[in-house]
């Protein structure tokens, strides 16, 4: 029988050795997939990175962003995940009482709302709502977990001035009201009224909880104290009516309102008076909005992947598009304006996006 050398046996061992490793490695990277991510991964034919490498803050050229007209919004940088904030009595006490802090990873940011320079991002993977430090980009380590009080994936979430935040649970049938450290303040349900919610808003001048329902066909409000008091709008074609709401956004003008059946947004006054709507052929499915100060309507838009930007009911500008490149989307499921930044839960690409707002843009007579 044939002998190999010592040096040929080496040799063979370490390619086996090495085959193996690269088996392993396709495995757990299929295994951190969702069913979802592949069949995208297979329509888009691009790489998604199922465990990207941790980084507060990815800063990119701001040329990047895909579709974008010059000088109105641009790509500043991506939120992957980070390191937590262990500084201060909260911080050592968490240190001290489990060793060694862990990094935050984003898995499926689904919604994304703030105050304070405080960004409020919701996993529904992981069923928590992390703290995210605008000005230091540390997450704070106060993790506010909801699996106890959800019946499905968390979704949309409002935050409010006094750092309170509501949450919606579609499968749930409610909206959760909780303090800025994770206690449960109270719920809004009303079964004979309110079956789908998608989205929250409030009215911080009286206290009011307005509250999306995708099957009924309105927006059900509520008092502080969590009983419904009127409804605006009602099932049906035409102003003033809707067929599947997705989102709601509020804005100096009163609340957005968006449908992806009927007219795809209508925007209403705080009494519930409807007031004008933008052109049916404008937007096809409404994922989610944001309006900031100077009116500018941003809507995720679900058929194509892209952001619109309105004013006025005037389209200013498309950016991004399908794909995991940075300034593309898989899924735009959340939208916050702060600070003339827009920030993007890029849901799939399991980020959150970072982009520039120009205020004092000046767009070509009929863009886009």
């Amino acid at each position: 029988m044939p002998q190999c050398c010592p040096r040929q046996c080496w040799i063979a061992l370490i390619l086996l050795v090495a085959r193996a490793l690269l088996l392993l490695f396709a495995l757990l990277i299929l295994a951190g997939c969702s069913v979802a991510e592949l069949e995208q991964m297979a329509t888009d034919g691009e790489e998604f990175s199922a465990s990207p490498t941790i980084s507060q803050q990815v800063v990119v050229d701001a040329s990047v962003g895909q579709g974008s007209k010059p000088g109105l919004l641009s790509l500043e940088s991506v939120i992957l995940g980070g390191q937590q904030d262990i500084s201060g009595i909260g911080g050592t006490f968490r240190r001290l009482a489990v060793g060694a802090v862990e990094e935050v990873v984003l898995r499926r940011p689904v919604d994304i709302g703030g105050v304070d320079n405080i960004l409020y991002i919701v996993d529904a993977d992981r069923k928590l709502v992390f703290q995210y430090d605008l000005i230091s980009g540390l997450f704070r380590p106060t993790v506010i977990e909801l699996a106890t009080h959800v019946v499905g994936d968390p979704g949309s979430i409002y935050v409010a001035k006094d750092h309170s935040f509501y949450i919606v649970d579609s499968l749930g049938k409610q909206v959760l009201h909780f303090s800025e450290d994770g206690s449960l303040l109270g719920k809004f349900q009303d079964l004979a009224n309110l079956s789908r919610p998608m989205d929250v808003t409030v009215d911080e001048l009286t206290g009011n909880v307005f509250v999306a329902d995708g099957s009924f066909g309105h927006v059900v409000v509520f008092n502080s104290f969590g009983k419904a008091i009127r409804a605006v709008g009602r099932r049906g074609s035409g102003p003033g009516r809707f067929l599947a709401i997705t989102a709601m956004a509020a804005g100096a003008d009163g609340l957005y309102i968006f449908d992806r059946l009927g007219l795809p947004v209508q925007v209403f006054s705080w009494d519930g008076s409807y007031r004008y709507s933008f052109a049916e052929d404008e937007v096809s499915y409404p994922l989610a909005a944001a309006v900031d100060r100077a009116q500018r309507v941003y809507i995720s838009e679900q058929s194509d992947n892209s952001l619109r930007v309105y004013q006025e009911g005037r389209l200013l500008t498309i950016f991004g598009g399908s794909g995991a490149a940075p300034g593309r989307f898989r899924s735009a499921t959340g939208l916050w304006v702060h600070d003339n930044r827009l920030y993007v839960a890029d849901s799939l690409n399991r980020r959150v996006q970072v982009l520039r707002i120009n205020p004092s843009a000046v767009l070509p007579v009929g863009a886009p």
